[in-house]
């Protein structure tokens, strides 16, 4: 019954964070153009739509945590993949348009592949242990090297290539954020005298870095490219950051055969394959595309250049 519950709080939180999404990078595209500045951040709530998207995203978090109480973070992070054919139609319908025929297949991608797996994971994902601090300080560090580098990388890039590097690096400190709550759930148990003590506060400052580091880049990607590139990236890399930690550290994957392991990994990666086409068939991208060929094959090639510089 909790798992249910879990599962159905997850999906109506999804909702909210797609439609949050949508409005806040029509508010930070119209304050800050191609580029968020310290500047451009403080102006944000003047905008319309913006502080209603934060509020969205706030009754989202909300029911995201109530649902991490409820079910293990293998089984609620991927339910946000649902999101992305949700902005997209929302996103249509802001623009009075109807969504191309070309969307049907990755939404039904997007929809069969996270049905999969939550079906899977709901039925044989459990054994949850609780994880030690040190090996989720160690998550913690390689989620922050990581969105630092991208953050460096960025730097030198425009457009699109610009969004996604810094969509895909927020999305690291997104996906660490949940598998901490669910960390600092296992931690506390039913002492609630727990909530006070060394770890969970070690723990709540990790998720206060992670979230800053993370919403800061996702508020850049906003600022370079649609917003639902920006959520297509989110729910691609946040689930496979939160159910990689939830599998190692957390211990809940301790059930789990490797045929389930594979036919699980299967219905990701048929899920992950739909958002990315859903993403490129976004209209924004499309015109930029055929607008300006020539920067988009420079920014490819820059982009290329600095992954080997970084590397």
């Amino acid at each position: 019954m909790g798992t249910a519950l879990a599962i159905t709080l997850a999906v109506i939180d999804s909702t909210c964070f797609a439609a949050a999404a949508v409005y806040q990078q029509r508010a930070v595209r119209r304050t800050a153009g191609h580029r968020l500045t310290l500047r451009g951040l403080i102006a944000l709530p003047a905008q319309p739509g913006w502080v209603g998207g934060v509020g969205l995203a706030a009754i989202g978090v909300t029911l995201h945590v109530v649902a991490l109480i409820l079910a293990p973070v293998t089984v609620v992070q991927p339910i946000g993949v649902l999101g992305v054919p949700i902005a997209v139609l929302l996103a249509a319908r802001l623009a009075g348009k109807r969504p191309s025929a070309t969307t049907a297949v990755p939404i039904l991608l997007c929809v069969a592949g996270i049905g999969g797996f939550i079906l899977l994971t709901a039925t044989h994902v459990g054994a949850e242990q609780a994880a030690p601090l040190s090996l989720l300080l160690v998550a913690e560090a390689i989620v922050i090297g990581v969105m630092v580098l991208a953050l460096r990388a960025a730097r030198r890039l425009q457009g699109w290539s610009r969004c996604l590097v810094n969509a895909v690096a927020g999305a690291f400190g997104v996906g660490m954020v949940a598998a901490l709550m669910r960390a600092l759930v296992q931690h506390i148990g039913t002492d609630a005298g727990r909530l006070l003590d060394l770890t969970s506060l070690a723990l709540l400052g990790l998720m206060a870095i992670s979230g800053a580091l993370g919403g800061w880049l996702v508020q850049q990607a906003y600022s370079s490219g649609p917003a639902e590139v920006v959520l297509a990236s989110l729910t691609v890399v946040d689930p496979m950051i939160a159910v990689i930690v939830g599998l190692v550290v957390l211990g809940e994957g301790a059930r789990l055969s490797p045929t389930m392991l594979m036919v699980m990994i299967t219905f990701g990666l048929l899920a992950a394959v739909g958002v990315v086409a859903l993403a490129k068939t976004h209209p924004e991208v499309a015109l930029r595309n055929r607008a300006d060929p020539e920067a988009v094959a420079e920014g490819r090639g820059r982009s290329e250049r600095i992954v080997e510089r970084v590397w």
